[in-house]
């Protein structure tokens, strides 16, 4: 369902104020991406289909960084609540804000994803949120790497559950 220029606006700013918040702050201002999530969820004309796209996508977002903890490609000083909610907000974003993307041939979603996802990080490690043990470079090209895959990945999940979604919504008509 296409969304209000508005709408869609509103949900790039929520996003960034989240990822600025965890940043700058890490777990001290958790109630900020906690109060734009309920919000999101008091706005939004589509409850059930947000629901399962942060679920679904959410839990991938935090299995992949869990990973990436594990095999040391980056570490955090204190475990990052706030980026599990940064997770579920960019869930929430792959309908509104980011869902011009979806227009966009498979290749370039790679390429803006690899290099926006990885720039992220390197910001974070930049400010202190995340430390980067291999390195800016290696690390930023092993995350451009990731990011290349999961982007379209992400964007391709969302649609998958948007049309089960409405799949279901039709089936309940008939």
């Amino acid at each position: 369902m296409p969304h209000s220029a508005h709408t869609n606006i509103i949900n790039a700013l929520a996003f960034q104020v989240i990822w600025w918040a965890g940043v700058l702050a890490a777990n001290q201002l958790i109630i900020i991406p906690i109060i734009l999530i309920i919000w999101h969820f008091v706005a939004s004309q589509q409850k059930s289909f947000d629901f399962k796209v942060l679920m679904v996508c959410a839990s991938v977002g935090i299995l992949l960084d869990t990973v990436l903890v594990g095999i040391g490609l980056f570490e955090f000083q204190v475990f990052p609540l706030w980026l599990g909610l940064l997770w579920g907000y960019f869930a929430l974003s792959l309908n509104y804000s980011l869902a011009l993307f979806n227009h966009f041939p498979i290749s370039i979603q790679a390429l803006l994803g690899g290099i926006f996802g990885s720039l992220s990080y390197i910001g974070g490690a930049n400010l202190n949120a995340v430390d980067l043990p291999y390195g800016t470079v290696t690390s930023g090209l092993a995350l451009m790497l990731i990011w290349s895959l999961m982007f379209p990945l992400f964007l391709w999940l969302s649609k998958v559950i948007g049309l089960k979604h409405a799949r279901t919504d039709f089936e309940k008509l008939v």
